[in-house]
């Protein structure tokens, strides 16, 4: 013989309970999930987004991470799913639509919720060292020609984009225009060292490299400023 179970707060027949009580009283008087709202930190000269105390790319996707983490679920909601809509209202305000999915006691339930949330501009350590004239290298472009050397110039900023991608320090801190062409100061010796190759070998010429010292690390190991010329006169 089987008994029947009552809900002890509604007194509802039922064979779902959470915590002693029916699902139905269950949800009344517990939220399935809280969201704490996020901050988000854009930078406004290379437009990175401040994610987990690193800087990456702005996109949908970044946003919605940092949402996610911020979604506090019961622990009773088992094998919980998130997901989240993203609208944006204006440059740096959006909104969010946040779904949450489980099993409470073999059943499937879902809630969901709005957020109203703000980008807050900020400069990033890579713009800022930029910002106050900051370079590791020099890349000189020279050409015959002011057409060419304008040419070069593009290119070569074209280039940079590209490392910038994944380095904010790859952009330039100064673009200084010369007889016979442009200094760029670039805050990565890296960015600046891969850019040269390429345009080496994209003219056909060979790179002109050389070096200065500028300092000393507390480690005693010596600091130089590192130039590379490419010459197409």
């Amino acid at each position: 013989m089987s008994f029947k179970k009552f809900c002890p707060k509604c007194g509802k027949e039922t064979e779902q309970f959470v915590e002693n009580i029916c699902l139905d009283c269950f949800l009344k008087k517990k939220e399935l999930f809280e969201v704490e709202k996020p901050k988000f930190f854009l930078c406004k000269y290379c437009l990175k987004l401040l994610f987990k105390n690193k800087w990456v790319d702005f996109n949908d996707e970044s946003i919605a991470k940092e949402i996610a983490l911020n979604v506090n679920i019961i622990k009773e909601l088992k094998q919980p799913k998130i997901f989240i809509e993203l609208e944006k209202k204006s440059r740096l305000d959006y909104k969010a639509l946040i779904q949450v999915r489980g099993l409470l006691s073999k059943t499937l339930v879902e809630r969901e919720k709005e957020i109203n949330f703000q980008l807050r501009e900020t400069t990033c350590d890579s713009c800022m060292k930029l910002n106050a004239s900051y370079r590791e290298a020099i890349l000189q472009l020279r050409a015959k020609s002011e057409k060419d050397s304008f040419e070069m110039l593009q290119l070569t900023k074209n280039l940079l984009k590209k490392e910038m991608l994944k380095d904010s320090l790859s952009g330039t801190s100064n673009i200084i225009k010369t007889k016979n062409g442009f200094d760029l100061w670039i805050g990565s010796k890296k960015a600046a060292s891969k850019v040269s190759r390429e345009l080496a070998r994209i003219y056909n010429v060979k790179i002109i490299v050389s070096k200065k010292l500028i300092g000393e690390e507390k480690s005693g190991e010596r600091k130089y400023r590192h130039t590379f010329c490419i010459k197409i006169l």
